[in-house]
């Protein structure tokens, strides 16, 4: 009977997490529409994804899947390894959130010049809250985020310089592709880390309170400094 109701505990213990994830990636997903509908710049990779998008006629989203799967696949090739499916259902998940927020056309677009930075600015805490919440959970981390490890590995670079040279290539791939560059793009940078960092604190936590709930060891964890723009989409 115990055993029984600990595997109960431990099976609600992931259903929490996985709705934690999931409910993650749509908050992401929808500040990263928040920033294109504000139209004063976007986040670091979306300028990629956009001009990509503008290129070839495919969706935002189809891009943020491709450029995310292809990323994946590097990080397999550099550490030799099966991709994890967390890893995977991230990218896919984001892809059709920006999809779908976009076709629904649920966020609006402003005139005014005030409106469209406090959308950006809206769009910004979103992002951040969301890459917390995912992270938190534990279940798939980022295509960037594997990337950025593997090649500080191979390369004996630090994280810090490996993900600024990734971010640094995608703006400048995203920019000769057409893609939007202005004030927002720099404004996240600096500002969706901070956000980030305050929501995995908050979500870490939590988490670990379901598993000591659950009777799983969940010891304290490090909460890792967020260097940069945060994990998306996207």
């Amino acid at each position: 009977m115990k055993r029984k109701q600990a595997g109960l505990r431990r099976a609600g213990v992931f259903g929490a997490k996985l709705v934690l994830f999931v409910a993650g990636l749509m908050v992401l997903a929808l500040g990263a529409v928040s920033l294109m509908r504000a139209a004063v710049g976007v986040a670091t990779w979306d300028v990629l994804h956009i001009g990509l998008a503008g290129l070839t006629g495919w969706s935002i989203g189809t891009w943020v899947q491709i450029v995310g799967i292809a990323m994946i696949g590097m990080a397999c090739v550099l550490d030799r390894q099966w991709p994890r499916i967390g890893s995977v259902a991230n990218i896919l998940l984001i892809g059709y959130f920006v999809n779908g927020f976009l076709d629904a056309g649920i966020v609006p677009t402003f005139s005014a010049l005030w409106a469209r930075f406090a959308l950006l600015l809206a769009g910004i805490v979103l992002m951040g809250i969301g890459s917390g919440m995912y992270v938190a959970s534990g279940i798939g981390a980022g295509p960037r985020d594997g990337l950025t490890l593997s090649l500080a590995r191979l390369t004996g670079r630090s994280i810090r310089l490996v993900r600024t040279f990734l971010e640094g290539i995608a703006l400048l791939c995203g920019w000769l592709a057409g893609g939007p560059v202005s004030v927002g793009t720099f404004v996240s940078v600096f500002l969706i880390g901070p956000v980030m960092q305050a929501s995995l604190g908050f979500w870490r936590s939590q988490v670990q309170r379901w598993e000591r709930w659950g009777g799983e060891q969940s010891g304290p964890q490090a909460i890792p400094r967020v260097q940069g723009q945060a994990e998306r989409a996207s």
